[in-house]
């Protein structure tokens, strides 16, 4: 078929694939989306490929490109994306990661913390800048990596199942079409259309293990393993995941109650009369759904609390950022207030998502006006009127809102600042989102 970007014509099948499978995402018309790009070949391709279906679908594409400062060359290879972006005429931003010059020197522990980097700046800047949906260049390659990966690691059903084409984080999906495309095909369609790319040195360095795994490839598909057999079992890991899932979030749903203030009351007898796997998997999902956590806990702790849940001893505990009490036959699951550590800045008119666990949002002042979100110092809770009725453990895990004269809101406890309170139209809110967790994170490899 041909297709017609801003600037040439190409003929090549692989838009007709890309095509079917953003239609299997069923991302709707005028969305704002962003696409995640690298400077790789696969990045470059997908950038290209969404932003000529965007066209055709009336959606809204913006680039992102993560510096990560783990080399001197990351930044001009980021200058560089930026002007690839400005000739395919899509608007380009690119986020710096500060931190990552200090783990040069930590080249094993560098690939996990720039990757947690990568997704954190990206989600917050969706997040801000209200876009639905971040598009994600992992193809064909790189999920057969990714199952190997996992049954190196002992992985269960849900490693096994890889990653999924779309699943959502913090409240934006993400969407990964080129999954059932090989890395040569995108590479031969840059090649067509005349697209130069970036070749990242970290990609050829066994030092990592994905690398090594990524040069093992040719004796295993000698040996039958091949990509396609890696993908169809990777494909029956899903269709078991998504039926563990059905009976994990109907258990939730009959289960497990949330309050405004992300307080989570859990009921014991019907937690424990589900079946263990699935027991065991939505009581993951509550500890994440209280901490804001993206990984679940490690399964030995989990399993741990698990037992002592059915048959005792039972002692208050914490686990995975949340704090667990037991009053007879409910659990109260609560956010640990001590390992809250984020605080942020938002602009008026912005949408935030604050600990994982809040869309902060300030509403009727000029977009220039800065707020803080953070905790509360108990300090500063003891200067409050003390009428509200949630206890202090709760009110110390809650989001606050400051601006140059100090705390501004509490919009869960419905405090605002007197002087604020006489603006017309001024609105601070924050709403505790309580995602459906059936994703694991990319090298997650529990359960």
């Amino acid at each position: 078929m041909q297709v017609e970007t801003s600037d040439s014509v190409f003929s090549y099948d692989i838009a007709g694939e890309f095509a079917a499978a953003m239609a299997s995402l069923a991302v709707p018309a005028k969305a704002r989306v962003a696409v995640a790009v690298s400077g790789g070949a696969d990045s470059m391709a997908l950038a290209l490929l969404l932003v000529h279906w965007a066209r055709s679908n009336t959606v809204t594409v913006h680039a992102l490109t993560v510096d990560h400062c783990l080399r001197d060359a990351a930044a001009d290879e980021a200058k560089q994306v930026g002007l690839w972006m400005s000739a395919a005429k899509i608007p380009h931003t690119t986020l710096q990661w500060d931190e990552g010059r200090a783990y040069r020197s930590r080249p094993g522990s560098a690939q996990g913390a720039a990757r947690d980097a990568r997704y954190a700046l990206m989600l917050n800047w969706c997040a801000e800048n209200e876009v639905s949906h971040l598009f994600l260049a992992h193809h064909a390659d790189d999920q057969a990596e990714t199952f190997l990966l996992r049954l190196s690691r002992g992985s269960g059903v849900d490693g096994l199942a890889a990653m999924a084409p779309l699943s959502e984080r913090g409240g934006v999906f993400l969407a990964r079409p080129l999954l059932g495309l090989a890395k040569a095909r995108l590479i031969a369609f840059c090649e067509e259309v005349g697209q130069p790319w970036v070749e990242d040195p970290s990609n050829q360095d066994r030092a990592y293990t994905r690398v090594r795994f990524r040069a093992a490839r040719e004796v295993l598909e000698r040996e039958g393993l091949s990509t396609d057999r890696l993908l169809a079992t990777a494909d029956h890991m899903r269709r078991a995941r998504a039926a563990l899932d059905y009976y994990v979030d109907a258990l939730l749903r009959q289960a497990c109650a949330w309050d405004k203030c992300g307080v989570g009351r859990v009921s014991l007898p019907a937690l424990l009369a589900a079946p263990e796997e699935i027991g065991l998997r939505a009581l993951a999902a509550i500890l994440q759904i209280a901490s804001g956590q993206v990984y679940r806990p490690r399964f030995d702790r989990l399993q741990r609390l698990y037992e002592s849940l059915r048959s005792g001893p039972w002692r208050d505990a914490t686990l995975h950022g949340a704090l667990l009490r037991r009053d007879g036959e409910t659990l109260t699951v609560i956010r640990e207030a001590a390992q809250i550590a984020d605080e942020q800045s938002l602009r008026a008119g912005a949408r935030g998502l604050w600990d994982g666990r809040f869309e902060v949002e300030v509403t009727g002042l000029p977009p220039a006006r800065e707020f803080r979100v953070r905790c509360l110092t108990r300090q500063e809770m003891s200067q409050l009127d003390g009428s509200a009725e949630e206890p202090l453990r709760v009110r110390e895990t809650l989001p606050a809102l400051f601006d140059s004269a100090g705390l501004a809101a509490i919009p869960v406890l419905n405090y605002t600042r007197a002087d604020l309170t006489t603006l017309p139209g001024v609105s601070f809110t924050t709403v505790f989102i309580c995602p459906r967790i059936d994703q694991f994170p990319e090298d997650d490899a529990e359960l």
